[in-house]
């Protein structure tokens, strides 16, 4: 069912995502006079054809959702014509004109972001508190004195209300090459922090860049939800409401700090001290049993699941009408800048490439974010129309970007360019984003495969 799901979330999200870009090519187009002659949602066979209006527009939704188009009378070349439609071709049109409809798709995502992230912040996205759980020895925070307990309130100027606003400033100031200058507070004490972000090295910004380059998590309470029956921590007593302590005389400040004492630990017996519910303070012997991951590394396990976290560890932040505007549009030209900084910093080097996406991947997040609620599956159609419209305005034939440059090119020179030197663009063109595809679906199936 989960699948099925999943599935589900992933063409509704594509199925809007794609009606918004061809929607911005379309209504352009027929406020220039342009005769529309198809209007489809995916491609391959149709579903679904109605022909509407006094030009019988034909509307399909088609069996392939990865893409749509609308389809122009004169776009193609020695496509006939009556007479009485000569004026109303696309190739007839000034250059500037057909420039202006082919820049409609992608300001139609770039605008669709604008409204969905405006939607989040007038519902507000739980966001988890931006409190440190734990730093790794060594790393980037450590050398930067970032301790367990603090919580994070600014970033380079920006207050910071959730880990995720800290998450995305992070990115930000690694993609630009800058330091992050972090403020925080602890029992009233504020401190300072910087990380020398603009020194890391190449290919650092990837997956997980938070944990494993910056090297912290967030804070999580070592609190048990849930006990396996017949699992070690069964066997030693453990119940829900028990909050983990200390392992092996050392203190463990957060989940994720406690997991991974565990994992390290396969088969070795371990002191845990722990606070019950009613806060009383015991101490225990409890050997994790031994599971082999996916790589097959050995990793232990004790049988308890995290406790849902407490209400003062969830952030929820609402925004007014205009605020919400002035959000949606600030968060758009941000997304939308570091996107473009992305994809000139992959190419120089300093981002990781596994950083590119493809349907599978697309289809997980659109699963999670659906399930997640509202405002998650608005931030994620935000996020995703950003990428579909800066990706759709790269200077690449057969995009939206390389048309455009066919067009300024002719506005400059006073005439198109010869039919065969655009042909022979557009295979280039089609060459390079099978590139693109097939360098995405590894990235998928690495994913997949990768524990």
């Amino acid at each position: 069912m989960h699948i099925l799901e999943t599935i589900g979330a992933f063409i509704l999200a594509i199925g809007i995502l794609v009606l918004i870009h061809e929607s911005g090519h379309f209504w352009v187009a027929k406020f220039m006079g342009v005769k529309v002659l198809k209007f489809s949602i995916g491609f391959g066979p149709a579903l679904i054809s109605r022909r509407w209006g006094k030009d019988r527009t034909e509307y399909v939704i088609a069996a392939l959702p990865l893409g749509g188009y609308v389809k122009m009378l004169g776009e193609q070349a020695g496509e006939e014509v009556m007479p009485e439609d000569r004026t109303r071709t696309f190739e007839q049109l000034a250059p500037g004109k057909r420039f202006l409809i082919t820049l409609a798709g992608p300001a139609a995502n770039l605008l669709f972001a604008i409204i969905a992230y405006a939607g989040v912040a007038w519902i507000g996205i739980p966001g988890l508190a931006p409190i440190v759980g734990l730093v790794n020895d060594h790393s980037l925070a450590a050398q930067a004195h970032l301790q367990p307990g603090q919580r994070i309130t600014s970033l380079n100027g920006q207050q910071v209300y959730t880990w995720e606003d800290m998450r995305m400033g992070l990115l930000s100031a690694a993609i630009a090459r800058v330091p992050a200058h972090l403020e925080t507070t602890e029992q009233g004490r504020l401190s300072t922090h910087t990380l020398p972000l603009q020194s890391l090295k190449a290919d650092s910004v990837g997956p997980d860049f938070v944990g494993k380059i910056i090297g912290m998590e967030p804070y999580l309470p070592a609190t048990v939800g849930a006990v396996e029956a017949k699992s070690p921590a069964a066997q030693a007593g453990l119940v829900a409401g028990d909050r983990i302590t200390g392992i092996n005389h050392h203190p463990v400040p957060s989940w994720e700090s406690l997991a991974r004492h565990i994992e390290s630990h396969p088969d070795k017996t371990m002191e845990m001290t722990y606070r019950t519910a009613a806060g009383i303070s015991k101490t225990i012997q409890i050997k994790p049993q031994m599971f082999l991951d996916k790589a097959g590394k050995a990793i232990g396990r004790i049988g308890i699941v995290m406790a849902p976290l407490p209400k003062d560890l969830i952030v929820i932040r609402q925004r007014g009408p205009l605020e919400g505007l002035i959000y949606g549009a600030h968060s758009t030209w941000q997304m939308s800048w570091m996107t473009v900084e992305m994809m000139v910093r992959m190419v120089q080097g300093f981002v990781s490439p596994d950083n590119i996406s493809g349907p599978i991947s697309i289809a997980e997040y659109a699963g999670q974010s659906a399930q997640a609620g509202v405002a998650p599956f608005l931030s994620f159609l935000a996020l995703v129309s950003i990428s579909l419209g800066v990706l759709n305005l790269l200077p690449i034939p057969i995009l939206d970007g390389g048309h455009l440059v066919f067009y300024a090119l002719e506005m400059v020179r006073g005439k198109p360019l010869s039919p065969a030197v655009v042909q022979k663009a557009q295979q280039i063109g089609i060459v390079l984003l099978l590139m693109l595809m097939s360098f995405a679906f590894y990235n998928d199936i690495t994913r997949l495969m990768t524990p």
